[in-house]
């Protein structure tokens, strides 16, 4: 049973229909996970994140265990209790619609697409709603897929713009929503991004704790896609903790998994595990484990170059992140011209309106780079960095 005070962190409580408007977001509740709660638990979420959209933005997130504590159940059994089922089951064409308008919000990131926030919480709200009236069938799981889709968008907007606390709460409900479906691959896939928050918020050992729980869970079904994916996440934690042989062996398990993988065999979730994002992510983590072993930079490089002459053109905002990557490492391997002419090369791909967490990472890189603020070529990139992450 979850305790109130950390299920009151994650922003759930009964009744749903009071949502709570104080600058905490901490709805208290201690309902067990059955389809049901889950379902009214979403809706509370959404609520809260439409009334205190403002709050959201300001609320610091939760770490320890107010954090890890709420999500041990994902590891059990849903508890017994239906879903009301009271005006009948999803209609074949319902669910098709609502698949559509999921796959249109998954490239809410690329260029052009508009989308924000609210249009995707306004529509993870009509899903939860008609799963509280929805009776078990194989449709009602399609929906409960969609419906967790839709808050892991959410979550994933949020964490862009900084709404650190309400990015976990959507997390946290995608999660819950995929477990009610029985969507095991994409509830790990869920908490891998949830870990990814941490690790980017220096919180490694949360990070760390979550990939474990799922690993452990997943062991004798995970596809080899999604081993790879969870030992990219090991390693990250193993970095910041500079545990240079635990990340190496989490690095090794990460490349042996990828070269199992059969796209076939893989869901859908799984496909954007490329060479290239293999590559740029193991590349990212060695440069983290060289501020504790600075004979890393030498692997992060040649890892961040492979990612960058892999990555497909589209994929703009990745190649962003590989890109201003590869800066700091030429920062941290004394070579500021090369860190400047390379950061330059990603402020083409930053919306200065919404410059999210590349226009974060670059402003990393302008602190990481005062050092050589005396060389013209990092002073000229430091001002164009100050002005599209400030317009």
């Amino acid at each position: 049973m979850l305790g109130a005070d950390t299920d009151a962190e994650l922003g759930f409580r009964a009744p749903a229909r009071q949502v709570a408007t104080s600058a905490t977001g901490t709805p208290p509740t201690s309902a067990p996970w059955t389809r049901g709660t889950i379902v009214a638990d979403a809706t509370t979420v959404v609520e809260w994140d439409v009334v205190n959209r403002r709050d959201a933005l300001r609320a610091a997130a939760i770490a320890g265990a107010s954090l890890l504590g709420p999500l041990t159940p994902w590891l059990e059994p849903l508890a017994a209790g239906p879903l009301s089922a009271r005006r009948g089951a999803f209609a074949l064409a319902e669910v098709e619609a609502v698949e559509r308008v999921v796959g249109m919000f998954r490239n809410w990131d690329k260029p052009g697409s508009g989308l924000g926030r609210t249009a995707v919480v306004g529509q993870l709200s009509d899903v939860a709603e008609r799963l509280r009236d929805a009776p078990d069938g194989p449709l009602t799981v399609r929906m409960f897929l969609a419906a967790a889709e839709l808050a892991k968008i959410a979550a994933s907007m949020a964490f862009d713009e900084g709404s650190h606390r309400i990015a976990q709460q959507h997390y946290f409900t995608a999660a819950r929503l995929a477990k009610a479906g029985d969507h095991t691959s994409y509830g790990a896939v869920v908490l891998a991004s949830l870990a990814r928050q941490s690790f980017e918020l220096g919180v490694a050992d949360d990070g760390l704790e979550i990939v474990l729980m799922v690993e452990r869970a997943t062991r004798d079904t995970a596809t080899p896609a999604l081993r790879s994916l969870l030992a990219t996440r090991e390693a990250w934690g193993h970095a910041q903790r500079g545990s240079v042989y635990a990340f190496q062996r989490a690095v090794d398990t990460a490349v042996q998994s990828h070269e199992d993988i059969d796209p076939g065999n893989e869901p859908r979730w799984l496909h954007s595990l490329d060479g290239a994002e293999l590559a740029g992510t193991i590349g990212g983590r060695y440069r983290e484990l060289a501020r504790h072993d600075p004979r890393q930079a030498a692997h992060a490089a040649e890892y961040l170059g492979r990612a960058l002459a892999l990555r497909d053109p589209a994929r703009a905002r990745l190649r962003a992140f590989d890109l201003v990557s590869l800066a700091r490492v030429h920062l941290f391997t004394g070579d500021p011209e090369q860190a400047a002419a390379t950061v330059r090369n990603a402020l083409p791909f930053v919306d200065p309106q919404r410059p999210g967490r590349v226009g974060r990472k670059l402003i990393d890189w302008r602190r990481e780079a005062a050092t050589y603020a005396s060389v013209p070529a990092i002073r000229e990139s430091r001002d164009d960095i100050a002005a599209v992450t400030t317009a």
